[in-house]
């Protein structure tokens, strides 16, 4: 008898013993998993257009460096010009420039620390950016006026950058 309450008596003890165990089932923990990762889900799908609308912010310090670049350009030499000028920063022929434009060109290439658009493409991180042709910068004299503008490559992203430099 005295073995059968000693064995009553471990199994109670056992018994007792699983209920001061506190930690979490399995079921649970997968449970909490499966919240959080639809939560994640959720909350990324939210956020990645701020991603890339910041992305798009940051390019848009870069192109507008190249107007202010035109502007000092053209303050450093208004003597010397004295008809409009365009100048296009993309992989067109030098040669064809005339000395109003080299002169700006050579000047915006300076301060910008531009080398091609395959390097600006490389500074820029949104996908806009990434898409961009070209960058024309055009002094008018008549008007008064220094135009910069981004023209993309694909037309998707024309509305990214349309405001994104203008007029001085």
């Amino acid at each position: 008898m005295e073995r059968a309450n000693e064995i009553v008596e471990v199994q109670e003890s056992e018994v007792r013993g699983k209920k001061k165990n506190k930690g979490f089932s399995l079921v649970e923990l997968i449970i909490v998993i499966a919240i959080m990762a639809i939560l994640v889900g959720i909350v990324g799908t939210q956020v990645l257009p701020y991603i890339e609308k910041s992305r798009q912010a940051k390019d848009y310090q870069v192109i507008s460096s190249y107007l202010t670049a035109a502007t000092t350009a053209y303050t450093a030499n208004a003597a010397t010009i004295t008809s409009n000028v365009t100048v296009t920063f993309d992989t067109a022929d030098l040669s064809t420039l005339t000395s109003n434009e080299k002169l700006i060109y050579n000047e915006v290439k300076e301060l910008t620390a531009h080398t091609d658009m395959t390097a600006l493409k490389n500074k820029l991180e949104s996908k806009a950016g990434k898409n961009l042709a070209t960058i024309a910068i055009t002094i008018d004299i008549t008007n008064k006026t220094i135009t910069v503008d981004p023209t993309q490559g694909d037309s998707q992203y024309d509305h990214v950058f349309k405001d994104a430099v203008g007029k001085l």
